[in-house]
């Protein structure tokens, strides 16, 4: 395998570039806003940078969970991310195809309206919100144009990261400053821990699977109960956590609340066991760096 992760930089993608350095796989990786010590500038926006690198580089997959994943910022600015979400995604997928390579595109359950989750990955998408849509568009454009192709649908991943953006992270440090974090008691979902998703990611990106799979924890809980979970297992207070409704949270862009997605088909393909949130926090506590104490 000669991997480049477009999006290297951020959660998913560190995961992944770790995850294939220790495989002792070549990779490269690219970042937009947050550089690493490796890493090269890349914007997807651009069709000839995005043809260029992949022309040159070669890769035998390509790992793509680079996106503008702030839902409030797609519903405000959808002229700012729209590109980056589905002209990006077009751009990959035409270079991709141009050297043969097997993409490998990250997706999300917010393509579905959150009424009747969990979902599997038969279910016809129905998106609420803009990001959702965007997801959508990206999607189709991955079934309808790549030649070799997964796609990868996750949720509410968590772990160590550079950026320290992740829900538990910023969970976890505003409860030892003492801080109250409103968190939703009605939105349902399936955590996913981050090197778990990596682990299993590669796994599949090595088969011979096609299409979309499936790949989170396999446990439903509210964010608020994850929330809860997370201090317990952190050591921390769950005294600050306040659960709320989210139509109080005057959040922009409409949130799919019942959501979560099945994962029974990963779970038959997989060598490995996909872990339960208690499972991943755990895990993440086990390996918090030092600079995290």
């Amino acid at each position: 395998m000669k991997a480049l992760i477009i999006g290297g930089s951020g959660q998913v993608g560190s995961h992944l570039s770790n995850k294939l350095t220790n495989l002792g796989k070549s990779v490269t990786i690219t970042h937009h806003r947050q550089a690493t010590s490796n890493s090269i500038f890349l914007d997807i926006v651009s069709k000839d940078k995005v043809h260029q690198l992949i022309s040159e580089f070669k890769p035998t997959h390509i790992y793509l969970p680079a996106a503008a994943t702030n839902v409030d910022e797609c519903e405000k600015n959808p002229d700012s991310t729209f590109p980056v979400n589905v002209t990006g995604v077009q751009n990959v997928v035409e270079a991709a195809n141009l050297v043969n390579a097997r993409l490998i595109y990250f997706s999300t359950d917010y393509i579905f309206d959150g009424v009747n989750g969990p979902y599997d990955e038969s279910e016809p998408p129905n998106p609420i919100c803009e990001y959702g849509k965007q997801k959508v568009y990206a999607e189709h454009c991955v079934l309808s144009s790549c030649k070799d192709f997964l796609i990868i649908r996750t949720t509410v991943v968590y772990g160590w990261e550079q950026q320290q953006k992740n829900f538990v992270i910023r969970l976890i440090a505003a409860l030892r400053e003492k801080k109250e974090v409103q968190v939703p008691i009605d939105q349902i979902g399936s955590p996913t821990f981050a090197r778990n998703l990596a682990e299993a990611t590669i796994y599949l990106a090595e088969s011979q699977e096609r299409g979309i799979i499936n790949v989170t924890g396999p446990e439903i809980v509210s964010r608020y109960e994850f929330a809860c979970e997370a201090a317990r297992v952190f050591g921390v207070s769950e005294e600050f956590i306040k659960p709320v409704e989210t139509q109080f949270l005057g959040q922009i862009a409409k949130r799919p609340l019942n959501l979560g997605l099945v994962v029974d088909k990963a779970t038959q393909l997989l060598n490995l066991p996909l872990l339960g949130y208690r499972d991943g926090l755990r895990k993440m506590v086990e390996q918090t760096p030092s600079s995290a104490l």
